[in-house]
């Protein structure tokens, strides 16, 4: 598994000074709906403890930082690509090659 960092995330993370990145399952569960989604952000040092620690996720060293994947089964692409969209005046983390 390899990690791709887009130039624009790579520039947007210079400059905010962020490193770590999470990948984390959202689900919603109720008795009409059911929905599951990935959620991919930055972490700081004290919320990849938290994660590390607390929530069992591991971590993967790649150039830029870590990356926390979750212990549940997920599929991966040989490569994952990360980048950054914009949407109004709030910047997400985008990614390729990670399915539930």
């Amino acid at each position: 598994m390899k990690f791709i960092y887009e130039p624009e995330l790579v520039e947007y993370m210079k400059e905010k000074g962020h490193k770590n990145i999470v990948v984390e399952l959202i689900q919603i569960n109720n008795s009409e709906i059911e929905i599951a989604e990935l959620h991919v952000h930055f972490v700081d040092e004290r919320q990849t403890d938290i994660y590390k620690n607390k929530k069992q996720y591991y971590s993967v060293e790649t150039e830029r930082g870590e990356v926390l994947l979750p212990r549940f089964k997920l599929t991966f692409d040989e490569e994952i690509v990360f980048g950054l969209k914009k949407f109004l005046f709030f910047f997400f983390v985008s990614y390729k090659g990670i399915k539930i």
